[in-house]
């Protein structure tokens, strides 16, 4: 990996491994779930539609830009982070994580279906079967934790997971058809307008709570968190492998859980620990030798 592919690839990782405290906690302190979400990806897009507008290069929307634009920014961007904030309100920060964590087995088994090079080797097989028994541990121990709606939003946010993969490996196929800039500018601001619109309409009872911590949670997760971090991650697709991107879904959840414990007192049981450990495991190696 060439060092500024790698330079962007550690940013990246570092971001990501953080947000996910900084999600929790805005939940905690009174972000409505729809809301945050969207004010992140609207504020992101105008932020990416004023750069493409000085630089005068304007996004192609010819039918194959155009569904990557639809999947990415509905998809991705507005269903399974929507999903995931959303279940996030009850569940562990450091869960959401780990859950996550499976999205590079996910990847693998589509890209196996969509890309012509990707091969289903035994190794990768024993990755998916070592990442389905990971969920279903983590699924089952949900069961044991405090509050009605754990297994619900354990549920969600692998659903969400699952969803995301699609179109990220659909963009790894057509990946020279735009840029960087403007399927993050196209995508966001349709994600944007979409959960505010959500919000207005599911969250009209709850008010947002502007405490310091909530305006600096949707500065960090506007700027660093959908800003950066999706500019680099979908530039890394020109850069580097579908395994090797999807590899990313390994450290943020070791980074998330170790602040979600020293910041958030997340406890998980053994029986939690051992299944999100599968999990990253199964990550692992399905990248392995890659």
């Amino acid at each position: 990996m060439k060092p500024k592919v790698l330079i962007n690839y550690t940013i990246l990782c570092l971001i990501w491994g953080t947000t996910w405290i900084v999600l929790k906690k805005s939940l905690m302190e009174g972000t409505p779930p729809f809301f945050g979400a969207g004010f992140r990806f609207f504020f992101a897009g105008l932020i990416l539609w004023a750069i493409i507008l000085y630089k005068k290069e304007r996004p192609s929307f010819a039918i194959l830009p155009l569904k990557l634009y639809v999947q990415f920014g509905f998809l991705n961007l507005t269903v399974c982070y929507g999903l995931t904030y959303w279940a996030t309100q009850f569940i562990y920060s450091s869960l959401s994580s780990i859950i996550w964590a499976g999205f590079p087995i996910c990847v693998t088994i589509l890209s196996y279906f969509m890309l012509p090079n990707e091969v289903l080797t035994k190794k990768r097989l024993f990755s998916l079967f070592l990442g389905t028994l990971g969920a279903f541990f983590i699924l089952k121990e949900g069961m044991k934790f405090e509050g009605d709606s754990v297994v619900f939003g354990i549920t969600i946010v692998m659903i969400a997971v699952v969803i995301a993969s699609y179109p990220s490996v659909y963009l790894k196929k057509h990946s020279d058809v735009l840029t960087s800039l403007h399927l993050n500018a196209v995508s966001q601001l349709m994600a944007g307008i979409i959960l505010l619109s959500i919000s207005y309409f599911v969250e009209s009872d709850q008010a947002m709570i502007w405490s310091q911590f909530n305006i600096f949670a949707l500065l960090y997760l506007t700027i660093p968190g959908s800003l950066i971090a999706w500019f680099i991650y979908i530039w890394l697709f020109s850069h580097i492998s579908m395994s090797q991107i999807s590899y990313i879904a390994f450290f943020p959840p070791l980074l998330a859980s170790i602040l979600g414990w020293t910041i958030l007192d997340e406890t998980l049981s053994l029986i939690a620990i051992f299944g999100g450990s599968l999990v990253i495991l199964g990550a692992v190696l399905v990248n392995l030798n890659e």
